[in-house]
Order: C-alpha cells, then structure tokens, then sequence
C-alpha cells in the first residue's frame, strides 16, 4: 500500500465551509519515496474566505476546476492508499464534506496524523527536524513538508491503518491542474484563467493526451511554427487523422465558449482571447460569440448605499468590515448590510469573487468594484 499526503486550504473550519486548493504527495509503501504530486487550486463556488491566512484569491480560483472535476484526480491517488496529515481529521474532514457535494464515494480509511505523533505544529516540527517550509499555508509545500515528517516518524506510526477509498462517477475531463505556481503567485492571466475554467471535451486518452498539448501550445493566445509541428508530429503518433483533429479543435473551441460564458459575460478581454483562438485553430470567426460586457458606472456622489462582501486585504493587511464601512459613511455613501436591487455599489474584496452578494448584485446590474478601487475613488 502506498501512502497518500494531504494538504487542503480552505475556506473555513466548518463543514459548510470548502476547500480552495488541495495537494497529494503519494509515497511509495516500501521505500517511501516520492512516485505522484496533485497540486491545485479549487474553486469553491463561495467566497473564498481568510486571503489573509493562505493567501488564494477569488480571481486565483475563478479559473479552477470545481471539486466535482478534481475528484477523479484524487481518486487515482487516495483510493487504495493510506492517508496522512498534519491534523489528519481536519482534512480528512474537509475532503469527506467536499466529495460528498461531488458526488463521490470517499471513506478516508485509518491513516496516519503527523500532528499527533510530533505533537508540534508544522512550522514548528519542520524546525525541529530540519525540513524545508518556506511557504506555509500552501498546499503543496505543506504536503511536502508533512511528507518528510512522516519519514521521521514513521516508526512511531504503531496505529492500524487501513486504506481508503474513493469512487467517483465521472471521467476526470480537466488534466491540467490549476496551480498558483503556474504563472506566479496571482495566475492573473486572463488567457491562462479562461483556459483554466474549460473542462476538456473528451474522455478518450488519446484524444486528452493531444489536448493537454494544445493547451500549453495556446498559453499565449498563437500556436507558433515549432508548437504546430509538434502537435502534428503528437497527433500522428497518437493516430490521431486530420477529420478527428479538425473535431477536436472545434469542441475544444466550444468548450472554451462555454467557460468564457460560465458568469454569464464575455468580457472585452475574453471576446479578444476567442478570436485569437480561433484563428490560431482555423476556426470561422463568427463561431466567436459577441461581447457582452457591459460598461461599469461607479457611482460619485453622496446618498448612495454600498454593500460590502469578502474579507478585504490590502498591501497584506485585512481591513475590518467595520473599518471599511466607517470609510463609506465619510465618504458620504451609506452602508448596508445585505444586496437588494436597489443597491448602488457592491465592494468585493476579490472582483472576481462568486459570493453570494456578489453574485446577487451582478444578477441586478450592480456594479462591483474591489477593495483597493474603492479606497482609491472614495478615501484619497
């Protein structure tokens, strides 16, 4: 049996709160070496939670897969393996609630919790045994660094352990993990955040081995000479003929139409990204559906109401809620608690953030802003 470290992020401690990026570090049963990584991020379909305390962003998980896409990845990991975390019941916790809202089949089994045999925190025992945690509170590197400590302990391991399982019901559709290391610490690339939000349009091996291809090909927006020769020389080594390629490109062009349109706009920058696209797979360009981003008008004057949402940091430092809405009141605006179609603004602390509110006030027209254009319209 191999043995499968977790790490999640998330955004809560609550069963109702979600997981915003998850790692698996697989260590082989015998010599527990390292064999397998999963590592991204995880749109949790809410508000994102303490950006203060693990740092992921509403605009970092707009482009991730959900966990019912992550699941089947986890699944080729964790199902059959022996589980191991620092806070294993956390964790174990957190993926249970979360695959459950997927729809899998997960029983964690009887791992093993680091936290329990080291009786340290893991800052604090990765001091103690020498191991290398320069980036806390992220996913991978605190699976990594729980996998080394394992090492150290396993011998003080005497429980019983039993594997877990995990059964999804779905082909995993999304091989390209979204991962904050992928294009630095925001991923705010709208090409590579548009691309993120597709779910590949086949479960064919083959047919998903060319995909993952295209994808790093069109990380620019241009499929260049050198990229188009390799995909060629990929696709005839997959037998992979001209009519099934010329399909492929097209419904992975729908389906990067369908992500663009997930919230229901096509931004200027989307509409631009479509069309580069298109032409980079030679697709007709009326296939490109229209831009329906609509021009934002923030209001300027006194009198009118502004609702708050997301925990707002700026320059590293959270700002109270209460602290912002003081700001609003000297502003001459009136802040309200809750989203109604009469509402003037709503400030998100993430633009990109799939609240509540800020899905409410987007659905009524309401303009939303973030934190830092607020304090620069309203407070300087």
């Amino acid at each position: 049996m191999n043995f499968a470290v977790v790490d999640c992020e998330t955004t809560g401690l609550k069963n109702a709160d979600r997981i915003v990026e998850v790692a698996v570090v697989v260590l082989d049963g015998d010599s527990l070496e390292v064999i397998d990584e999963l590592d991204t991020l995880v749109n949790p379909q809410r508000d994102v939670g303490p950006t203060g305390l693990h740092g992921v962003t509403a605009s970092m998980v707009s482009a991730a897969p959900t966990m019912a896409e992550v699941a089947p990845l986890l699944a080729q990991r964790l199902h059959g393996a022996v589980l191991v975390a620092h806070n294993l019941n956390f964790d174990r916790r957190m993926l249970a609630n979360d695959l459950a809202v997927a729809g899998a089949e997960f029983h964690p089994g009887e791992g093993v919790c680091t936290l329990q045999l080291s009786g340290q925190r893991l800052g604090a025992a990765a001091e103690t045994y020498g191991i290398p945690l320069e980036r806390a509170h992220r996913a991978l590197a605190d699976a990594r660094a729980t996998a080394t400590l394992f090492r150290h302990l396993v011998d003080e391991a005497d429980g019983e352990v039993h594997p877990a399982s995990l059964i999804t019901y779905s082909a995993p559709t999304v091989l390209r993990t979204h991962r904050r290391d992928a294009h630095g610490e925001t991923l705010s690339s709208p090409l590579t955040r548009t691309l993120g939000k597709m779910s590949l349009p086949t479960s064919e091996r083959r047919a998903l081995e060319y995909l993952d291809a295209l994808d790093w090909a069109l990380d620019d927006g241009v499929v260049e000479h050198a990229e188009a020769a390799y995909l060629d020389e990929l696709a005839g080594g997959l037998g992979l003929d001209g009519d099934t390629l010329a399909w492929l490109h097209q419904a992975y062009f729908r389906a990067l139409v369908a992500a663009a349109q997930r919230d229901g706009i096509v931004t200027a920058v989307e509409h631009q990204l479509l069309h580069r696209i298109a032409a980079a797979l030679t697709i007709p360009q009326h296939a490109v559906p229209d831009m329906t981003e609509l021009p934002r008008e923030v209001p300027t004057g006194t009198g009118w109401t502004v609702c708050f949402t997301g925990t707002a940091v700026t320059g590293g430092t959270e700002i109270p809620r209460r602290q912002l809405e003081a700001l609003a009141a000297n502003a001459g605006l009136q802040p309200v608690g809750s989203v109604t179609k009469k509402l003037d603004l709503c400030v998100a602390a993430d633009v990109a953030s799939d609240s509540g509110k800020a899905r409410k006030a987007r659905s009524y027209g309401i303009t939303v802003i973030s934190v830092d254009e607020f304090l620069t319209r309203f407070t300087s």
